[in-house]
């Protein structure tokens, strides 16, 4: 492959509405090599990806049938690992940072001026082993934590900002939940991710037990949990996604890190078209509320120190629920219906 024809048997999908900038687009992809497929319209966008290999998906966000986050979103659930990247005149940064947290890998504003930025782009998106090293990138990443370490006033200072709103609408659930602490305690930390339009994964976290590493520990949890539990129901795409494999993977993070310690932890994943909820305890108290039932996890070893493999993963059937977590003076109720 040279740089010249470097889209050379790749199927890229363009879907947007301008027809100069999508022209131009596409005689650009098509002199690299591409099969280029347009469509003005998100639904035929939806069903072009399904219905064919693609290699990158080129989406615009002011498309008539279809706004952008949702688009973006369903783009992002049908095929998880192909890139997407964003075409906009926008401006707009709350809506280019909503695009962002739905899953598009970058962002490109018109008008398509810098040919070689636009070319490195797409290399490095469909490529991306080409412009990483993992010990440059572990080096990197023992850097930062090394720094949030030495300043866990830092930390903790941003993880109270990334907490996520008490009450929200995800993956067509109504979530919600509430601490109930003491005075002179800030609780527990908890977050929650959409995963599809059915789907959501979160995790609830004792970082004031933990001490001074506690606010380190959640924000490498946070940076780490929603891809570790999406590789997992992309492994397993006919089935439930193992969460045992999530905890054994956010073990080797913390050990990778040089977090010593225990962690308190307890990770879940909700499927509203199958009505599963799955959850695993590693080091909390919890009870799952279910249908004038109780459902009490076994309170395994806590993440760090002494853990080991032996975490039980506990699958629930259920349409609505509340989970009861807590760890001393410091408990938290989450319920989704």
């Amino acid at each position: 492959m040279s740089v010249e024809n470097f889209l050379t048997n790749k199927v890229v999908v363009i879907i947007d509405n301008d027809p100069v900038c999508d022209a131009v687009l596409a005689e650009f992809l098509s002199y690299a090599g591409a099969e280029v497929m347009q469509t003005d319209s998100g639904e035929e966008g939806l069903d072009l990806v399904e219905q064919h290999d693609v290699t990158l998906i080129i989406c615009g966000l002011n498309l008539l049938d279809i706004p952008a986050v949702p688009l973006v979103k369903q783009l992002h659930a049908s095929t998880i690992q192909t890139p997407i990247i964003a075409l906009t005149d926008t401006h707009d940064v709350n809506l280019i940072a909503a695009v962002m947290r739905s899953g598009v890998y970058d962002v490109i504003l018109k008008p398509l001026t810098d040919v070689s930025a636009l070319k490195k782009l797409l290399i490095e998106a469909i490529y991306p082993d080409m412009f990483s090293s993992n010990v440059d990138e572990s080096d990197k990443l023992q850097e930062e934590w090394n720094h949030l370490v030495s300043y866990p006033e830092e930390s903790l200072a941003l993880l109270r900002n990334l907490q996520p709103p008490a009450h929200l609408k995800v993956a067509g659930c109504h979530v919600g939940y509430r601490q109930l602490n003491t005075s002179d305690n800030n609780g527990l930390i908890i977050d929650i991710a959409e995963l599809s339009d059915h789907e959501f994964g979160f995790y609830i976290f004792d970082a004031e037990w933990v001490g001074e590493y506690g606010a380190v520990a959640a924000l490498l949890f946070r940076a780490f949990f929603n891809d570790l539990l999406k590789k997992q129901i992309a492994a397993h795409p006919d089935n439930l996604p193992a969460l045992t494999s999530v905890l054994h993977d956010l073990q080797l993070l913390l050990k990778k890190s040089g977090l010593h310690g225990e962690y308190p932890l307890v990770i879940g994943y909700f499927n509203r078209l199958r009505g599963h909820l799955l959850i695993v305890n590693s080091g909390l108290s919890c009870v799952i509320h279910h249908d004038q039932q109780h459902t009490s996890l076994i309170k395994n070893m806590a993440l760090g120190r002494y853990f080991h493999d032996s975490a039980q993963e506990q699958r629930i059937l259920l349409n609505s629920g509340e989970c009861e977590v807590w760890n001393g003076p410091r408990k938290l109720w989450l319920r989704f219906h």
